[in-house]
């Protein structure tokens, strides 16, 4: 994938839009390792590869933006239904972070989107198949596109080390290095 951009003047941009939890019933601690190795392996380490392979063709460009969606599951101290899913997404967070330093050194601006639950389909029926009470008490639901809007914002003008999260029914909160 590198490559193929490389090979057509890029890359400039990554966006690292991964994420899912650990497959079957059972997560961490009570899921096989294989199973929640896998859920690392995709929401956190696939992320961190990307980064780095596309780290030196952006450097060589002048620059890039590399944006990753993390999730508000790994914001907090609650008790959450995949611990692993969690401590990827809180990951993802620090890792930005602890790259903002690429900005000044070789341009590349890493940046997080930390988007609540977003309003995709399957979160909908999810929400649907809640008790009435249950429904009332959850925020609204992320509208996709106002993601797809602090991306393209982050992509444009963000600096690096910037985390935006974004929680339902309130305005995006931006948290920038230093």
């Amino acid at each position: 994938m590198v490559d193929a951009a490389v090979a057509r003047g890029g890359p400039h941009v990554l966006v690292n839009n991964a994420g899912g939890w650990t497959a079957g019933e059972q997560q961490y601690p009570w899921a096989a390792p294989d199973d929640w190795i896998a859920s690392i392996a995709l929401n956190l380490t696939a992320p961190m590869l990307l980064t780095q392979l596309v780290l030196e063709p952006m450097r060589r460009l002048g620059g890039g933006a590399i944006v990753t969606i993390g999730s508000s599951a790994g914001s907090g101290e609650a008790a959450y239904g995949s611990p692993e899913y969690a401590a990827t997404k809180a990951g993802l967070v620090r890792l930005t972070t602890s790259l903002s330093g690429l900005d000044a050194e070789h341009g590349v601006r890493v940046m997080c989107a930390v988007p609540d639950w977003i309003g995709l389909e399957r979160a909908q029926a999810q929400l649907a198949a809640r008790t009435p009470a249950d429904r009332a008490a959850t925020p609204p639901l992320i509208p996709p596109a106002d993601v797809v809007a602090v991306v393209l914002d982050l992509i444009s003008t963000g600096r690096g080390g910037t985390v935006v999260e974004l929680w339902g029914g309130q305005e995006p909160i931006t948290r920038q290095p230093g």
